[in-house]
Parts: C-alpha cells; structure tokens; sequence
C-alpha cells in the first residue's frame, strides 16, 4: 500500500459501507481503533520514535473500509499526514470526507465535529512555512484549490465558521506564498559561473506548447454541473483574460442555484460569517499595484463567499486597473443581474453586522452612464423578462413581454424586437428571422416624429417660449 499515494487515500475513505455503519461510533473494544487512538498521542512527542506510523495510517485506513467513517478516525489520520508535511494530501482527504460524510458520520453532535474539525484546521498552521518554502507553483495552486472547495463544502453543510476558519488559513497560505519564491526542480541549472559558449545562441529553443485542457462534462447533480461550468470558466479566465466570456460563466455558476436571500433576522443579521478583514486589507493594500496574481487570488476568494459582493467590485477595479475594461463591465452587469433577481440582498448583514454591500459598492452598482436610445433593451424589466424566460420558459416571458410599456412608437418597437428576441433564443429561427425583417422595414421608413412625438414636442415647446421672450 502506497501510503503517499492520494488515490489509495480516496479509496479507502470513498469505499461504501452499509448505512447502519457509515453513521455509527467505532467501538472502544475494536482493538484497531484502540491501538490507533493510543499510539496517536507518540506523535511528536519523546515517544515519536516509537510509534510506527506507516502501520498505524494502514489500519485506519482499512476502517474506513470495513467498520465507520467516525470523525475521530480521520482526524487521527489526518495528523500524521499534517505532522509529515503533507497538507495538501491532507486537504484533498478532508475535503473529500465533508462532502460525502458530514452530515451523516459520527459524531451526531454538530459541536463535538465543529471542534474536531478546529483542531484539524488549527494543525495545519505550523506547516505553512515549510510548505511555502519547498512547494512547487503546481501545487500550491492545487493547495488553495482544496482550501477553496474545502470552504464550499462546509458553506453547503451551514458550517460557515468553519468556513471562514479555512478562509484565514487561506490567506495564511497565500501570504506565505507571497512572501516565500516557488521551489525549483532539480533540472533546473544551478547558479554560478557559467560560460557562454554553453548556452548556444545560434539554435532556438523550442517551445513546447500547451496541450488544452479536457474537461470531463459531468451534469448528473447541481453541484456537479457547478464545478463543470466553474473549470471552464477558469480554463476561459486564464487562456483570455481580456475576455468577460470566462468571467460571466463563473458568476453564472456561483450563483445560478441561489433562488433566494439568506435567512435574516428581523434587523437584517444572518448567520453567514463575512469574509476575512486580514484577506480582505491585504487585497486593498494591493490594489494599486494589482496584477495577474492579485486578479486570481480576488476570483478564487469570490468562490468560497457567494454574497462577498464587494469582492466583485474589488475584481472590476482590478479588471480595469489592468486594462480589462470589458471583463470589469461585464462583471458590474452580473452582480447587478444577482442583486436585481434578489434585492432583498441589499439590506442584508454577515453575522458581525458588517452588510452584504458596502457603501462604496452601493454606488458603483448605482453608476450609471448615460447611454444612448438601444438601453432600452436592457433596462431592469427587460432583464426581468429575461430572467423569467431563463427560469419559466418561452411562454411566461413573452407574456411579460406584453406587459412592457408600450405607449410610444419607440417602446412598442423595442418591445417587439425584445419578443423577437426571445423566439430566436427558444429556438424559433425562423419566426424571428421573419420579425427582425418586418422591424428592419419599418425602422427604414419611420421618422423621427413618429419615432419620438414628444421629444418634437418638447422641442417645439422650447422654441415658442423663446420667441415669446424676444
């Protein structure tokens, strides 16, 4: 058994078992558990020389086969990986283990786990140097990837102080990244004399390219058409970062399951634990040097806190900052879409009364630039009539369609190029095909006092009270 191998981990963990023992408490007498909950307590202590740990993680993990998921079990492994310098194998088997045992292993009692899953959490703090120091870029990327889907998990599981617990460990992790250069590979040259003539300079290097990346399409659940449209979403953002396509489709999937505010107190309070102050200060102190890595670090952090609004008004300034004036756009566009669908939102609070949207992001929300006639087609009712075709289907949103005001020439034309719209995207090709042609006919032939009558009128207003003052 290959003890440093992640897919042995996940297979052991992963291996069903009859329901009556996924939930049930491993037995005092089970001389396995016995041997492992007292030869855990040798770990870094005098005694460590003593214990033999590659025998002790063999027998955990044939519990896990064979007996229960207990969370006392997996906590014990999981600290002699922690206690080796391996917490990214750690993260992915913790990760794992919330989001298939959670809610059913033992123990019941939603404290007694809580503690456990501190204690766990709190270990991994005194190897974030080390790891900072002798990681690879590759993974240290995959570390922060298991931290984000980590606090997902535990989001999911309504645990969201320990979700804002791996929030701080996150920014721990990325401070110490920060701080701390990649380790480099054994092939890489080492420094000192060296002489020209044994770098030649007459033959180009070849450039290996990068294969693209496979996704594998998997929609069978919500969470797992989530995660597929979150990895192309991030394939989009990192090959066109210039592009909003990437950035649009990730707040698609964050938020394309929520079809509600969170549960508030009569004062406006949830439960929900804002995101960390620390992340958050380290963020604005970089913001007027941002970068590529500052972008990324941003969208990773919006993951794992769906209703950190102002984080997305962070990104877009840093969008901009960089030159993405499109991408910073788009995502105003999406956090207004969010916030229009559910703008109970606007008076919400985190748990320590800071609100879901600052002042500053109130305003940026609230600018808007004078546009020109076309804005029509995307005022709030038309994005209401969008959002109702998306949810109910062709019928319901042309329905509300006809309900747009429609007592001008213009607003009727608009309103019928929106019903056109709305047929081209159900698929009805042909039929809006036929409405664009009539409305580019009538469009040809309309004036402008037909077209807007009482702008004419405004104008003709304005001059007979100027030739009455002469």
């Amino acid at each position: 058994m290959d003890i440093h191998n992640l897919d042995v981990w996940l297979s052991h963990l992963l291996e069903a078992l009859p329901e009556e023992k996924l939930a049930s408490k491993l037995s005092d007498e089970n001389p396995q558990w016995e041997y492992i909950d007292g030869e855990i307590v040798k770990l870094g202590s005098l005694n460590h020389v003593q214990l033999d740990v590659p025998e002790l993680q063999r027998q955990g993990l044939q519990l896990l086969v064979s007996e229960s998921k207990d969370f006392r079990l997996v906590s014990h492994l999981l600290r002699t990986l922690q206690h080796a310098g391996n917490p990214l194998l750690a993260l992915s088997v913790l990760t794992q283990y919330v989001a298939h045992y959670w809610a059913i292993a033992w123990p019941q009692n939603a404290a007694n786990k809580k503690r456990f899953a501190d204690q766990i959490l709190k270990r991994f703090e005194p190897g974030i140097a080390a790891f900072a120091a002798a990681s690879m870029p590759e993974q240290r990327d995959a570390l922060l990837g298991e931290l984000a889907k980590l606090a997902q998990c535990w989001q999911a599981c309504e645990m969201s102080e320990l979700a804002s617990a791996t929030d701080d460990l996150f920014a721990q992790y990325q401070r110490a990244f920060r701080d701390s250069s990649p380790a480099v590979t054994s092939s890489t040259p080492p420094t000192g004399d060296v002489t020209r003539a044994s770098v030649p300079t007459a033959v180009p290097v070849p450039v290996a390219t990068v294969p693209a990346p496979v996704v594998t399409i998997d929609s069978h659940d919500d969470k797992a058409w989530r995660d597929t449209l979150l990895k192309v979403a991030a394939i989009l953002c990192e090959r066109q970062p210039s592009s909003p396509q990437g950035y649009r489709l990730r707040r698609h999937a964050l938020w394309q399951n929520i079809t509600s505010a969170p549960q508030a107190e009569s004062d406006g309070r949830t439960p929900l634990a804002a995101v960390s102050a620390d992340m958050v200060a380290d963020y604005q102190a970089r913001l007027t040097r941002a970068d590529m890595t500052l972008w990324q670090q941003v969208e990773q952090s919006l993951l794992l806190a769906p209703y950190w609004l102002d984080g997305h008004h962070l990104s877009a300034q840093i969008a901009q900052q960089l030159g993405h004036d499109d991408v910073a756009q788009a995502v105003l566009d999406e956090i207004r879409r969010f916030v229009a669908r559910l703008p109970a939102l606007a008076s919400l609070l985190f748990n320590d009364r800071s609100p879901f949207i600052s002042d500053a992001t109130r305003q940026w929300l609230a600018d808007e630039p004078q546009k020109l006639a076309v804005a029509i087609a995307t005022d709030d009712m038309t994005q209401q009539v969008w959002l109702c075709w998306q949810e109910q289907g062709l019928e319901a949103a042309l329905v509300l369609a006809e309900r747009l005001p429609g007592d001008t020439p213009r607003a009727q034309f608009y309103r019928q190029y929106l019903t056109a719209q709305l047929q081209e995207a159900a698929g009805m090709t042909q039929l809006a095909q036929y409405h664009y042609r009539m409305l580019f006919k009538t469009g040809l032939h309309t004036m402008l006092s037909d077209w807007e009558p009482a702008l004419l009128e405004q104008l003709e207003t304005k001059l007979a009270t100027e030739t009455a003052s002469e």
